[in-house]
């Protein structure tokens, strides 16, 4: 079966009547989030917050009493689970939305994959009358016409939802809606800390000659004399100069010292936007106990995104799934520790259980 076949649809017949609570603007579906994704990725901060909850989602397993399990492990012909539910989250925190088309045969009865569409691509979302139904209108990129999806062929991933008109109901919000100030902020910042580095390779040092009317060449001397007795065998030495001249060093001005560390500042606000603790961007921690309690933090951090995922997907498939941490090896030991200290596990079985399991 070919990618063409793979994704054939058996209607592409829009709605006939209905409200559009979505427009198509520059490319850009209205609500979205205030930057590209390409743009937002270029800014550190975003991308390390974006880049380790969406890996961290991505990671864990889906678990459900029904086939739909197949293809939540196995999403799509050509792109690997992690990668595809990975860049699921990252555009849900990108864009506040995520839109994943359910592709199935041509008869209805055999589910055949998932696919994520680009932001840019579902280009209206209609309401249709009587609310009896949501149609998604995607434009591809390819040779595939403009296709009318119903919302049971759609996955709609998305985060927050507030705001009294129909957009706010049925799109989510971007944490980075919160941040426009800040990263305003951040912009200006970084400009400026860009501008000192650059304009680094300036005089530190100026030569105040009182009362004194000099042409370029004496100028020279002066700059010159001073450099020869400054560099080579003559640095470190200590510079002597007369009367006539007063040394001065030039330095950052302590103002803007201070603006610069707003850069700081913005990775703290970018951090409570995405929910989750500055540490897990930084690797701050004074203690054992205090890495201890920010991961345990964070994880429950990842329920917001992570129950975006999974409700979603029972709603559509009708099935119960569940997506949960992978426990690691240590994880795992501990556990089994704690059930031979508490008598609950003889050391005999513990030690056979994680033979079987590899950890030892």
């Amino acid at each position: 079966m070919g990618l063409k076949e793979f994704f054939t649809r058996s209607s592409t017949r829009a709605p006939t009547t209905g409200m559009i609570v979505g427009r198509l603007y520059g490319n850009t579906i209205i609500p979205t989030g205030v930057l590209s994704a390409s743009n937002a990725m270029t800014n550190s901060d975003i991308y390390s917050a974006v880049s380790l909850i969406s890996s961290d989602v991505a990671s864990m397993q889906f678990t459900s009493d029904s086939t739909v399990i197949n293809v939540l492990n196995k999403p799509h012909k050509f792109i690997n689970s992690f990668n595809f539910w990975q860049s699921v989250v990252a555009q849900m925190l990108l864009y506040g939305n995520a839109y994943v088309t359910i592709n199935k045969s041509p008869d209805g009865n055999t589910l055949l994959g998932l696919e994520l569409l680009q932001d840019y691509q579902v280009s209206s979302i209609t309401v249709e009358d009587g609310s009896t139904d949501i149609t998604y209108d995607v434009k591809y990129d390819d040779n595939r016409p403009e296709t009318y999806y119903s919302s049971s062929e759609m996955l709609h991933f998305k985060l927050i939802t507030v705001g009294s008109d129909e957009n706010n109901r049925f799109f989510g919000s971007s944490p980075l809606l919160s941040l426009v100030p800040e990263l305003s902020i951040q912009g200006l910042s970084n400009e400026l800390t860009k501008s000192t580095l650059k304009n680094g390779i300036n005089p530190g040092v100026a030569i105040k000659v009182p009362e004194a009317q000099l042409d370029k060449g004496a100028k020279d001397n002066i700059r010159d004399g001073f450099i020869d007795s400054t560099t080579g065998e003559n640095s470190g030495k200590p510079i002597v100069l007369d009367a006539s001249a007063d040394l001065d060093i030039l330095g950052i001005s302590p103002e803007v010292a201070s603006f610069l560390e707003n850069v700081n500042w913005t990775k703290t606000q970018i951090s409570k936007a995405f929910g989750i603790n500055e540490a897990m961007l930084n690797g701050d921690g004074d203690s054992q106990s205090s890495i201890q309690m920010v991961q345990e933090q964070y994880q429950k951090s990842l329920m917001r995104y992570k129950n975006a995922i999974q409700y979603e997907i029972a709603l559509k498939f009708d099935s119960n799934v569940n997506l949960a941490s992978v426990p690691t090896d240590d994880v795992i030991l501990t556990r089994y520790q704690n059930l031979v200290s508490n008598q609950i596990l003889s050391p005999e079985d513990a030690n056979s259980e994680l033979k079987k399991k590899g950890i030892i």
